[in-house]
């Protein structure tokens, strides 16, 4: 009676075996690609194995068409493709992945297909109020949100999939949406690559408020910060990437914003701005007093750009790396109207502007993290639409603004070089607000 169980265990430990043996004879597989948001190169690309991968092999065999300055990291089953930060595409990017596992069993070669660029959104006046619509590639429109009276806020969501927004009724009550994004920046053909296709659209928060306003960071994660009609019913809830929820208690003076990278939350109190986790820490908050507003954040460097308002009413730019003390890059009588950064904080961008007989007269200015002024445009006879943000992207090594100009009912959407300053491309669309969709 003994031996007939200890025979079945010794053919099933023997079938276990087999099995290992016959799994790790098996080629290595490549099982998905992720585009990620990074700030160490313009464009990255994870990859994932379905074994160790032997990453200098797979960096000698693979190839990418055209051929761009790149590097791999990464040591197990999944590696990453970073483009170098000066890199500026205006194609897709054709693939080729090759090598060998830390076995040496060869990965049969992958041809894959990957288009980083971001896609430009904008809020659009249409029949019935305002629309979210997506401009494709050859230039034309699809909408991906509903219709409302008005659409006052528009935040894209970092990883590319999705946008929240705040709808306005005919009542002027408030209400916060979803939509999910699916993205199709990675594809076995070229064919395959396109705009993200509109997947599903809920509400994120139950019935109408008085206002709302909305935050993302990198990893695709949402702050809602929302106050309803009675007393006492403001509430900042954090809508993480994974679908998890989370109230933070948190009394903001103002509008807060999540960290690029994610973890911390910046937050204006009555006597400047505090940086905050967003998990319960022992340490205390960092301080930074004065009367100052944050302008961008430098991708996920950890560097931010602030604006700072002085008692005599001139306008600073200061430029915060982590441990330091802000740097004064900028200060002068004329209103800083915007501002943005590149991913490392080496290049700021800003908008100056003052009214001389009775019109706006605005100007573009790229300053060094040393605080020199190297390149500097006017942008007559356009101006940059109040309360509209700069939008620096960098896989084009664009930005993107929301520009208006003299007896134009709404606004348009306005390209401009990186480096020059000159202005690529107006499109000749009216909007009421543009802002860039990373690919996801």
């Amino acid at each position: 009676m003994t031996r007939r169980p200890m025979l079945l265990m010794l053919v099933a430990c023997a079938a276990v075996l087999g099995q290992q043996q016959l799994l790790l004879r098996q080629p290595p597989r490549l099982l998905r690609l992720v585009p990620q948001q990074v700030q160490s190169g313009s464009a990255a690309l994870d990859l994932q194995f379905s074994r160790p991968m032997d990453r200098p092999r797979v960096s000698e065999a693979s190839r990418i068409t055209p051929a761009v300055p790149h590097q791999w990291l990464g040591e197990t089953t999944a590696l990453r493709m970073v483009i170098d930060a000066d890199v500026v595409l205006t194609a897709p990017l054709e693939l080729s992945i090759a090598g060998e596992d830390q076995r040496g069993l060869e990965l049969g070669q992958q041809q894959w297909w990957w288009d980083p660029r971001p896609w430009l959104i904008a809020t659009r006046p249409v029949q019935g109020g305002e629309q979210v619509q997506l401009q494709t590639r050859s230039g034309a429109w699809m909408p991906i949100s509903r219709v409302w009276p008005a659409i006052p806020s528009v935040v894209p969501l970092g990883n590319g999939r999705g946008i929240a927004l705040v709808g306005r009724d005919q009542s002027g009550t408030e209400q916060v949406w979803w939509d999910q994004l699916t993205p199709h920046s990675t594809g076995n053909r070229l064919a395959a690559l396109g705009p993200p296709r509109l997947s599903r659209t809920e509400p994120l928060l139950k019935g109408e408020v008085l206002f709302a306003h909305l935050s993302s960071n990198l990893n695709g994660d949402l702050l809602v910060q929302s106050g309803g009609f009675q007393p006492g019913s403001d509430q900042a809830l954090l809508l993480q990437a994974d679908g998890k929820r989370k109230a933070l208690a948190l009394k903001p003076s103002g509008p807060m914003q999540l960290l690029p990278a994610g973890g911390g939350v910046v937050m204006p109190t009555s006597n400047g701005l505090s940086l905050r986790p967003l998990q319960a820490t022992e340490q205390k908050p960092q301080m930074l007093p004065g009367s100052r507003e944050l302008g961008a954040f430098c991708g996920a460097s950890g560097r931010a750009v602030l604006i700072r308002h002085w008692p005599d009413y001139r306008r600073s730019i200061e430029l915060v790396v982590p441990g330091q003390a802000p740097k004064q890059l900028h200060l002068g009588d004329q209103a800083v109207l915007g501002v943005a950064c590149d991913n490392r904080g080496k290049r700021i961008w800003a908008v100056l502007g003052r009214w001389e007989q009775q019109r706006g007269n605005h100007e573009l200015v790229l300053i060094s993290d040393a605080g020199e002024v190297t390149q500097r445009r006017a942008l007559a006879p356009w101006m940059l639409k109040a309360g509209s943000p700069i939008q620096w992207n960098p896989v084009t090594n664009q930005l993107l603004m929301t520009l208006t100009r003299p007896n134009q009912t709404h606004a348009r959407a306005g390209l401009i070089d990186g480096d020059s300053l000159k202005l690529i491309k107006v499109i000749n669309t009216p909007v009421s607000e543009a802002q860039w969709l990373n690919a996801g």
